[in-house]
């Protein structure tokens, strides 16, 4: 399956300065004698990245200032591209004020890396590269940005998962931790989040809150008044909020903005199953009886950069040419087919919108819903 990166990593301290007219009264800013900063060549130059050493620093960065011929406080940009583009296509690894030094992690440079490849059309191929990387010092529109000397890195990059900004999604489901939660991603980097969500019953005992970091030293919103059950929208708040236990169902598709704080809330559903032949496709048998869809459970697991993977799987026996699909609540709506999941392992598109399974065997189907593309991994037992 092919697995494309869109994310911008964020490090340091990110800060946009715009300084106001007042402010450069009486400085005295002189093109010709401004100078650049100065980035000091790593003592490596080459790097192969490794998703098992993913939270390491990478590389450290240190620079000497630039120097706008006054006390200015200026915003520095770490510019990353790929070598020979003269920084057409430059990613930001970080901005920084007053920062003479910068640690950059395996993840987060790999991240940059991909989101290259993917801008110059380069997709799953992770040769060994040179990139640049430069500094861009700036004070305000009333001055030119000053550009540091270039440095080369010969970077070899690991594949990568889709990664977007994202929001922490954390309560009684995944009993308060973090690092088990499941996440709402912002498609568009912007202020607008969504994803599904999975409770697996846990969503009204003792309720659930956003935050927008893994932890909860950076804030977190949750319920203001109590709305009614089910409400399809609420307003959520940053301070003294409550859990919010006003939805009682396994899953939920989730949209917030993290500037208003609007939470709509849809797609409730108590389960999900696999349907197809193997159940006459829920319909009604000969005999008057009905099979049940085979009933998907939670599961998680920790992939090769130490980070938990949320999926719902079922393991069921199917004959050759059997087709399926995925739904909720035995209902058509919202099913599941080649059309909306990106698929891999032992399983075909059968052309009709539905799967299908080539050899008679157990499978097991495993969907990872809590992605911006979800998809299925099947696995012939």
């Amino acid at each position: 399956m092919k697995k494309l990166l869109n994310y911008i990593p964020v490090l340091g301290v990110a800060m946009a300065f715009a300084a106001c007219e007042s402010d450069l009264d009486g400085a005295t800013y002189n093109s010709e004698t401004a100078q650049a900063a100065v980035l000091d060549t790593p003592t490596t130059t080459d790097y192969v990245l490794n998703a098992a050493n993913a939270n390491d620093v990478a590389l450290t960065l240190t620079w000497a200032k630039a120097d706008f011929g006054y006390s200015a406080i200026s915003t520095t940009n770490i510019d990353f591209d790929l070598a020979g583009q003269n920084f057409a296509h430059a990613r930001q690894l970080a901005a920084v004020t007053t920062a003479t030094e910068q640690s950059i992690t395996v993840n987060d440079l790999n991240a940059a890396v991909i989101n290259l490849l993917n801008d110059y059309g380069i997709e799953e191929d992770y040769s060994p590269r040179d990139y640049e990387i430069r500094l861009a010092s700036h004070i305000s529109q009333a001055a030119d940005t000053l550009y540091s000397n270039v440095i080369t890195l010969n970077i070899t990059p690991y594949s990568m998962d889709v990664q977007y900004p994202k929001l922490w999604v954390v309560g009684k489901y995944c009993d308060w931790n973090h690092a088990n939660s499941q996440f709402l991603y912002s498609v568009n980097f912007d202020d607008n989040y969504a994803g599904m969500i999975y409770f697996n019953g846990l969503a009204d005992t003792e309720g659930w809150k956003i935050t927008p970091a893994g932890d909860w030293s950076n804030g977190e919103w949750g319920m203001g008044e109590a709305p009614e059950a089910e409400a399809p929208t609420q307003t959520l708040v940053t301070s003294g909020g409550a859990n919010i236990t006003s939805y009682s169902h396994n899953s939920y598709y989730i949209e917030f903005n993290s500037t208003s704080g609007e939470l709509k809330v849809s797609q409730a559903y108590d389960s999900w199953g696999i349907v197809g032949n193997h159940n006459n496709w829920g319909n009604t048998n000969e005999d008057g009886s009905v099979t049940p869809d085979t009933s998907m459970t939670l599961g998680s697991e920790t992939d090769e950069a130490g980070s938990m993977q949320h999926f719902l799987t079922a393991t069921l026996h199917m004959e050759a040419g059997n087709t399926w699909k995925i739904r909720p609540d035995e209902k058509w709506e919202n099913d599941k087919g080649p059309s909306q999941l990106k698929f891999e392992g032992d399983v075909a598109d059968n052309g009709d919108g539905n799967f299908r399974a080539d050899e008679t065997g157990e499978y097991t189907i495993k969907w990872y819903f809590n992605k911006v593309e979800p998809y299925i991994v099947v696995t012939r037992n």
